[in-house]
This record gives structure tokens, C-alpha cells and sequence, in this order.
């Protein structure tokens, strides 16, 4: 479907329908990004401590991007048996990989800084699942990230060339003269509604006004409920490439990590507790 508009606007400005969809990526992508800064400076407004909060985000972006192509880096060194430049400057990003690296690096940076971490995680966590609808709306336009092949009146084509076609061609799946994919689920789209039921919930957690959430309480709560999100919508996605491993692919056993680190942190809080 991003292909298709893509080539309409194509047509309409002369453009190359490849830059088209890169811009269009890229643009929802930065989206994103700005509404989780907005929403983190909204949160933080009246902390004296803003200011440091704000840069120490802004700083951390690269080392989130970094960490988005951790994961795709191990799986192509693996497959192709050894670590070369190529594989390290070029390939896809992996939103956990870059959301956790940016977590982790908030955090560390925050201690560093002698700050607490929890007022700008729980900031930046409450605003992160309305932010990634708009970064997967991106995967939707440029075609990344589709979901497996379906007969249900919900599955669409991608258009030749992009990456749902390039697989099922490559796997046999079409027709010498196809100019579109098999019908596959939109998990992107998928996705995005389950962002922003999250982000709904979220909203309404922090919103309460007959008790507030403690401190890391939002990051927590986000962490878990985006790991049962991600590891349900996999079970829709239908690109390899993002590696599937005794069946169930990596960003699933991501989740389960971070599911099972979310009940040990509540357990020992609970302990501490009593």
C-alpha cells in the first residue's frame, strides 16, 4: 500500500518512487520521535531538573539507533559465519534492540548525572507506545516488517520490488509476470492499534487521580505490556528476516526475557515490602 501511494506521487512529482518511500519512513519515524520528546517535556514540566532530562535524552538517541542494529548484525554474522564491515554498515534496525539500548542508556546516563532515572523512563515509557504507532505506520508505508500470507478480506499486496514481493519471489511463491505479493496480514497496522490501546491504558494508569503510580512504576507497566503486545503480533508477521528460532522469533523470546525480569523486579518489591 506506501508502495502504491508512493508511485502515485511518483507519477504526480517526478520523483523516484524508491526516495519517496525512504522519506516517507523516515518522516513517521521522526514523528515519533518528536511526540515521545513532547510528551516527556509536558510530564517533566515543573521538575527543575528538565533541562538535563531533555538533553540527556536527546544525547541518547544515537546509542538507541545503535542498538537497534545489534540484533540484525548477530543474525546476518551468524548466518554468514563470520563479522564483516558490510554486515556492520548496512541492514535493518530492530525497534527492541533500540528501545532498550535507549532505556538502558537514560538510566546509566541519569546515575551518572546524579539524577533520579524514574521521572524521565516513566516520561518517556507513558509516551513511547503512541510514538512507535507512528514509526510503525513508517514500516506499513516503506513495506518493512509484513505480516505472513493470508486468504482473510484484511491481507494486501506489496507492490514489485518491495520486501513482502522480494520474499515470496525469492521462496517461489509467484508467478513469472507478478507485479504485487501473495495477500498478507498489515501487522504493521496490527501493531500500531495495539500501540495505541497501550498507550490508552497507560494513559488512564497515570491519570488516576485516587492513588499515583510510584516511581518506575509507568516503565514497568509499559515493559510488560509491550512484551505481551510484540509477542502475540509475531505470531501475524511473515518476514524471515527477522529470524525465527525453534518457532518463535527473536523479538518473542526478547518479550519473555522481559517478562520474566518484570516479575522478578515486582517479586523482590514485594518482598521488600513486607
Amino acid at each position: 500500500m506506501g508502495g502504491f501511494i508512493a508511485f502515485l506521487l511518483s507519477r504526480a512529482t517526478g520523483l523516484d518512487v524508491f526516495v519517496l518511500v525512504q522519506a516517507g519512513y523516515l518522516l513517521l519515524g521522526l514523528a515519533g520521535l518528536g511526540i515521545v520528546f513532547a510528551g516527556a517535556r509536558r510530564d517533566l514540566a515543573g521538575d527543575p531538573r528538565r533541562g538535563r532530562y531533555l538533553l540527556l535524552f536527546l544525547a541518547a538517541l544515537p546509542l538507541g539507533l545503535a542498538g537497534a542494529r545489534i540484533i540484525p548484525i548477530v543474525q546476518d554474522a551468524l548466518l554468514a559465519g563470520r563479522l564483516t564491515f558490510g554486515i556492520v554498515a548496512s541492514g535493518g534496525l530492530v525497534f527492541y534492540g533500540g528501545a532498550l539500548a535507549l532505556l538502558g542508556a537514560l538510566r546509566l546516563g541519569c546515575r551518572a548525572l546524579g539524577l533520579s532515572p524514574w521521572p524521565l523512563l516513566d516520561a518517556v515509557c507513558r509516551y513511547a507506545p503512541l510514538g512507535h504507532a507512528f514509526g510503525r505506520l513508517g514500516c506499513f508505508f516503506g513495506g518493512c516488517c509484513f505480516g505472513a500470507v493470508t486468504d482473510s478480506p484484511l491481507g494486501i499486496r506489496f507492490p514489485a520490488g518491495s520486501p513482502a514481493y522480494l520474499q515470496h519471489k525469492l521462496a517461489g511463491l509467484l508467478p513469472p509476470n507478478a507485479v504485487a505479493s501473495l495477500p498478507v496480514h498489515p501487522s504493521q497496522l496490527y501493531e500500531a492499534l495495539g500501540d495505541l490501546a497501550l498507550f490508552g491504558l497507560l494513559q488512564y494508569a497515570g491519570n488516576r487521580r485516587d492513588r499515583g503510580l510510584p516511581p518506575g512504576r509507568m516503565t514497568t507497566l509499559y515493559l510488560a505490556g509491550y512484551a505481551v503486545l510484540r509477542f502475540v503480533l509475531e505470531f501475524w508477521r511473515g518476514d524471515t528476516i527477522r529470524g525465527v528460532y525453534y518457532g518463535i522469533s527473536t523479538s518473542q523470546y526478547v518479550a519473555l526475557a522481559i517478562l520474566a525480569g518484570v516479575l522478578v523486579v515486582l517479586l523482590r518489591r514485594r518482598a521488600q515490602a513486607q
